[in-house]
């Protein structure tokens, strides 16, 4: 089993012991609870819209992982959770909610994008809610079919936002560094699914594809974080804080990555190796959120 090296380990000793068991909470909201305008109010629809694609494949991961024994109860719940937030989110985002700050979309691009989101969510969103009530593997596939288009579809809203946000709200490069931070919560949660569903024997050959092809976008994109890419238009980190926190991200995920590209290989899928896998998934899924919150505030 890879260990993280000794000169990192302090660093994320003190995260690693809130993850077990723990929720995703949102960033939080503006102090004043007011729905936020302008350039405030464009890098918070990034940011959410963009969580939204995490949300997508964190439904699917924890009604996997609940459907390997891994944290069941726990698993169910939190896969409830993020039910209910993505439904709220996608709410807000076309029709404002003021304490996530998000105000009424207005432009038609925008708003036919979310409607087409809204469109798949209905079925797929049930398919989760039937399944955090009964537990059957029957529903567990129908989550499986569901969730890429839905992933596709928001992640094309998100495209859309950061295109027309980018025209005189906010700077093109952070339009553009906030939706890949973003997207990387998404990939996180994407890897863990895969994985699992590999072993859940659903569909495996494609599943280790797939996972293969995550882990590779994950980690060539925090590379790119870190660094910047001009020809992608992607920055690089725009404050130490931002630096050291992807650095953190960095860390977490040197544990996961052989281990998940071990499974996309070939390698077995085994329920104590699952859950080591959620454990620290978690913990980079609440970093990284935390890197987009601090680019969203930049």
């Amino acid at each position: 089993m890879p260990t993280l090296p000794f000169r990192r380990l302090c660093a994320v000793l003190s995260v690693l012991c809130l993850a077990l068991g723990g929720v995703v909470l949102p960033p939080a909201p503006p102090a004043q609870a007011e729905t936020l305008i302008g350039a405030e109010a464009a890098k918070r629809k990034i940011n959410l819209a963009g969580r939204q694609r995490m949300l997508s494949q964190r439904m699917a991961m924890l009604a996997c992982m609940a459907d390997s024994d891994v944290q069941t109860e726990n698993a169910l719940a939190r896969a409830e959770a993020a039910h209910d937030l993505f439904d709220r989110t996608l709410r807000g985002l076309r029709f404002g909610d003021e304490e996530l700050g998000l105000p009424v979309e207005t432009r038609p691009e925008v708003l036919e994008s979310l409607a087409l989101v809204d469109e798949l969510w209905g079925g797929y969103g049930q398919a989760v809610s039937l399944y955090v009530e009964r537990g059957r593997s029957a529903t567990l596939r129908a989550i499986h079919a569901r969730n890429p288009a839905v992933l596709a579809k928001m992640n094309a809203s998100v495209g859309v936002m950061e295109r027309l946000y980018g025209e005189g709200l906010i700077a093109p490069e952070l339009a553009t560094a906030l939706n890949i931070a973003g997207r990387q919560r998404m990939l996180i949660m994407k890897a863990l699914k895969e994985a699992c569903m590999v072993g859940r024997g659903i569909a495996p050959e494609e599943d280790r594809k797939a996972l293969l092809s995550t882990v590779a976008l994950f980690s060539s994109s925090l590379y790119k974080l870190r660094a910047g890419n001009a020809w992608e238009g992607i920055i690089p980190p725009p404050t130490f804080e931002v630096d050291m926190q992807l650095e953190l991200v960095q860390a977490i995920w040197d544990w996961m990555d052989p281990i998940l590209r071990e499974i996309a290989e070939g390698g077995p899928v085994e329920t104590e190796q699952l859950s080591r896998l959620l454990y620290h998934g978690e913990v980079a899924l609440r970093e990284m959120n935390q890197a987009v919150t601090l680019y969203e505030s930049g």
